[in-house]
């Protein structure tokens, strides 16, 4: 865990998982816990991911665009097996015990308010694919742009999803179909059909590298 010092004008990212029991809760918590390494690895944070309580994660980044690209770094990674909410939060962290790692600030009730917002949107049936919010941003494009991201990757199917993870990470054709044991010509009809390179531009744009 890094030791930060309190400072303001940060993105506090929580995560927590879509329906966290059952049978399979210890083989989630090793596929996070892998995936988690690979973010902190990755992504800059001032505080890096962790788990807290549970399927609870929390990490501080710089600002909204790097939140989001660790929340997404994540999901990709772990999708469809486990399914991640997202609440990012933005102002100040304030380090109550630096030693144990208590903090507190406006970052961390928004982030919380995100979430919590987020469970509220998705029990409507026409925002059932909500997984991401934000509080104390004052872009309604970003916010509206996260909400339709979330929309397209709930309609994506696992292979989909490895597909799409082949996108993002800048591999060509015949390295993702490689990956995913199919033909070439059958990963570019995923693509296509899912209309996957739309969706990754969005998930650049937002914060992805």
């Amino acid at each position: 865990m890094t030791h930060m010092k309190s400072t303001s004008n940060v993105a506090a990212l929580l995560l927590d998982v879509v329906g966290s029991r059952g049978e399979s809760r210890a083989q989630r918590h090793e596929t996070l816990l892998a995936a988690v390494g690979e973010v902190n690895r990755t992504v800059e944070a001032l505080d890096s991911l962790r788990f807290t309580v549970g399927d609870e994660l929390q990490g501080i980044y710089p600002d909204a665009p790097t939140a989001l690209r660790a929340a997404y770094a994540l999901r990709l990674a772990v999708a469809p097996a486990v399914d991640l909410r997202v609440g990012i939060g933005l102002g100040e962290v304030a380090v109550i015990d630096a030693e144990r790692g208590i903090q507190d600030g406006s970052a961390w009730w928004h982030a919380r308010e995100a979430i919590d917002a987020v469970r509220k949107r998705a029990e409507d049936s026409g925002y059932r694919g909500t997984r991401t919010a934000i509080v104390g941003a004052e872009d309604p494009l970003l916010v509206a742009t996260v909400g339709l991201i979330d929309a397209q990757l709930a309609r994506l199917r696992e292979g989909a999803v490895g597909t799409l993870r082949g996108l993002m990470d800048g591999l060509t054709n015949a390295e993702t179909a490689q990956l995913e044991g199919i033909t070439e010509s059958a990963n570019s009809q995923r693509v296509t059909n899912n209309d996957l390179r739309p969706l990754a531009d969005a998930i650049r744009a937002v914060g992805y590298p």
